[in-house]
């Protein structure tokens, strides 16, 4: 279970608060789990401090998330007009139904019926190989698990903002095989817990072992960096500045 050695090591050299987060969609749940019901951006918290969250149809709270998770239909009829009308004129995070259909139309369809159980726990304790490893971090540590991501292959991550926060976090990331970074959506961001200078990393499982891969090779890990002679006579003293360890 080589996932639970990257555990470790990613969290000693990004000096992580808490775990990082595996996600597994399952139609089996796990071997154990704490009970009680959760919504969505509470499970991302809970589990990151240790919690063992199997969230279904049943325990997920969250009407959005189940939706998002895939774990129920999305709306319709009165549900789909009660959401809208809570969106605009409660939440107020869209000025309109039509900017919520945008935001709604060009983002990923959510993986519906894809599994019965998205099990959230932390990485270290997942016995399931995880679909997707989240991290709840600060703007650096955004910044080395996105430099660590493309040190291998130099391509830029297709990132995602738009629309809830489970849905930037855990269905596009799922459903693209997209790294994402997500600010999370304004109402989520006041659940107790969450910092103000916290963001969600996503990052695919498939894609982690280049992350791992990279952190004795990259800057943004823990090699160090060096400045060839050829560069510092181009960039002189006060271009280097700060720069060098």
């Amino acid at each position: 279970m080589e996932w639970k050695e990257y555990a470790k090591e990613i969290t000693r050299v990004l000096a992580l608060k808490g775990s990082p987060v595996a996600v597994t969609f399952s139609m089996k749940p796990p071997t154990t789990s704490d009970s009680g019901r959760y919504r969505v951006c509470d499970a991302f918290l809970k589990a990151r401090n240790g919690a063992i969250i199997d969230l279904t149809a049943e325990t997920s709270v969250c009407s959005g998330g189940s939706v998002y998770l895939g774990l129920k239909e999305p709306p319709k009829g009165e549900a789909e007009e009660a959401l809208k009308d809570f969106l605009v004129n409660g939440e107020k995070l869209f000025c309109s139904i039509g900017a919520f259909q945008r935001v709604r139309s060009l983002s990923p369809n959510p993986p519906t019926g894809l599994a019965e159980h998205v099990i959230m726990l932390p990485l270290e304790k997942a016995e399931l190989p995880p679909d997707l490893i989240l991290f709840i971090c600060n703007a650096e540590q955004a910044c080395r698990l996105v430099t660590l991501d493309g040190y291998d292959t130099g391509i830029p991550p297709r990132i995602h903002m738009a629309g809830a926060t489970c849905s930037q976090a855990v269905a596009y990331p799922l459903v693209a095989g997209e790294l994402n970074v997500s600010l999370m959506d304004y109402t989520s961001r006041r659940i107790p817990g969450y910092k103000a200078d916290d963001l969600l990393v996503t990052v695919p499982y498939h894609r982690f072992h280049g992350i791992m891969r990279s952190i004795p090779r990259c800057t943004a890990g823990t090699a160090k960096m060096e400045i060839p002679e050829a560069f510092r006579r181009i960039a002189g003293s006060e271009g280097l500045k700060d720069l060098e360890p």
